[in-house]
Parts: structure tokens; sequence; C-alpha cells
């Protein structure tokens, strides 16, 4: 006679077995994550990328082991055509910034934020704008007066392409201070640390860039600082430096920092790097290297960052329109 009681019984048993199945299966890599970054070594993004990389490995959060990918140029447009061609590929993502989005109304790449996968934000690194000490310019205040005399008489280092973060963060309060940015002297640059050894080689007069780049040098008084894009001013060594309302122009910009994966991955691929960057964005470890590099964490995860990525770059569109630099 058949015991009903029994076959219940193993029904469940079998059924729990499959749960646990389920659960020990669960997506995680399985061979080398490639985190590109779309700039030289030595620039901010490939401080952010190397930092995060650092995390996970220290922190024993990837079984496999991970590798840095520099792929400098065409304002990101040869990282994200990479990534591009990977769709559907977990083990591969990029350090990603507001440059997603700039190069795209700009018409320098054709890929946007909806070609790839969300995954997160994790900082905000702010930009700074320096001379080398001999300048004859003491803050942003005199920059601006001096170029609404004569918009060409100082070059102008950009630490990413034409139409950028820093083109922007440079033509905020260059607009508002009445200068025909058109008559502008623009020299831009595959990363920060390019444009530093410009500036400190006498090539080019001004430069913007990443606060953990200027710092150092600021702090050692191998530049002066002019202005920062923050609300409010920075701690350490950037103290010095005066926001750009504080000299009475707009230029608040917030300079953020993110990673996307390539375009369809899955719930639990997606789910499997939430829990990675949240992790990393919650350690003492990562909370400290934000304070030495003047970051401010503002960890977003993959749902937020969607959400996030759209509404940044309706704004940055209509800032970009206001400044002529949009061919979307």
């Amino acid at each position: 006679m058949i015991n009903i009681f029994k076959i219940n019984k193993l029904i469940a048993i079998f059924g729990l077995a499959l749960i646990a199945g389920a659960a020990q299966a669960q997506w995680q890599p399985d061979r080398n994550v490639a985190l590109i970054v779309p700039s030289s070594a030595g620039g901010s993004l490939d401080n952010v990328g190397r930092t995060i990389q650092r995390m996970w490995d220290q922190q024993k959060l990837v079984p496999t082991s991970s590798i840095i990918v520099n792929m400098a140029g065409g304002g990101h447009a040869i990282a994200y055509n990479f990534l591009d061609q990977r769709a559907g590929n977990p083990l591969f993502m990029s350090i990603t910034s507001s440059t997603l989005h700039t190069s795209h109304i700009n018409g320098r790449v054709k890929l946007s934020y909806r070609d790839f996968t969300p995954l997160t934000v994790m900082m905000t690194e702010y930009i700074a704008f320096a001379v080398r000490p001999d300048s004859p310019l003491q803050t942003g205040k005199d920059l601006i007066e001096a170029l609404r005399k004569d918009p060409g008489k100082y070059s102008l280092a950009l630490s990413s392409a034409v139409g950028g973060t820093h083109h922007i963060s440079f033509g905020l309060p260059l607009l508002s201070g009445k200068v025909d940015i058109k008559k502008a002297k623009l020299v831009a640059f595959n990363s920060t640390g390019e444009a530093v050894t410009a500036l400190l080689g006498g090539h080019v007069d001004v430069l913007s860039g990443g606060t953990v780049q200027i710092a150092p040098h600021v702090a050692n008084g191998r530049m002066r600082l002019l202005a920062v894009s923050s609300a409010q001013r920075l701690p350490g060594a950037l103290a010095s430096g005066p926001t750009w309302p504080e000299l009475g122009y707009e230029g608040v910009f917030e300079n953020w920092r993110g990673i996307i994966g390539t375009k369809g991955l899955t719930r639990e691929q997606v789910a499997y790097w939430d829990r990675v960057f949240s992790t990393i964005a919650a350690s003492s470890e990562f909370k400290d290297i934000a304070a030495k590099n003047q970051w401010t964490i503002n960890y977003k995860n993959a749902a937020e960052t969607a959400r996030f990525f759209a509404a940044d770059y309706k704004k940055l569109k209509a800032v970009m329109d206001f400044l002529g630099l949009s061919k979307q």
C-alpha cells in the first residue's frame, strides 16, 4: 500500500533540496573579470578603477582573478565600443562618469547609457582649477575677468575631450562671467595625469582636473588653486580653493564616478554586482580612501543608477544645449 505521508515528506525534502541547490547555484564569476578604465593610467578614473578592484580583492568579494584595462581616447569611445561588442558578458565592465552622457550629447560617441547595463554610482570627485605658482592669476575671478577682456589670453587644459565634463566645468563659470567661450583656447588631454604634466611643464596656463591629482601639487607648492566645482569648500589640501559661487559665478558640477556593464545582463548577474559594490561602499576601508582622496561617497545600486542616469542625461543635455555643445 502506498504511504501518502512518506511520499509527501519525500516531495518536501526533494523540494527543499532543489531550493538549496538553486541558492548554491547563484551566479558568480567563474573566469577572469576585466574592469575597463576609459582613460590613461595615472588619471582620476584610473585611480577610482584600481581602488575598486583592490577593494574587491582585499575583501574577497570576487572569487576569480581580475585585471584593469586602460583604454584611453575618443572621449571614452574606444572603451565603450569595446564594451558594446561584448553584450551579455558579465565579466566585462567599465568605470564611467558624466562623459558617458556628454560624449553622446556632443556626437563624439554613438553609444549612450541606454546601450549598457547601469550597475552603480560610487562617489563624486569634484573638479579643481589650478595654475603654476608663478602665474599672475590668484583666484578664479582673476581668470574670468582676464578672459572677458581677451578670451584667448590663457590656454585652458581639459582633462577629457572637448565637449566633455571638464569642458562643461570650465564652461559654466565662463558663461556666467560673459566670456566668449568660442574664442577661448581649450586644450584637451586623455587624462588628468597628462594635463598635470602639461601644466607643470609650462605647456598650458590653467588646468581643470580631478581633485586627487591636483591636491598633492597644491600641498607641496607646485600649483596654486583658483577654484573648485563643489558647492562648499573642500577639506584638507584644497581648503584654500574658493568655490565658483563664492567668486560670484556659476560652476557647481557633480563629477560622479560609476560602473556600467554590458547590455543584456540577467537579474542574477546584476544582483551579484549589486552585492559587491554595496559591500565596498559601506566598508571602512573605502570610506578612509574616499576621505583621503576628497571623494564624496554617494553610492547607488543598479536600479537607482538607471534612474539617476536618465535624469542626469536630461540635465546635462539642457546645459550643453545652452553652451552650444549638443549635436543630439
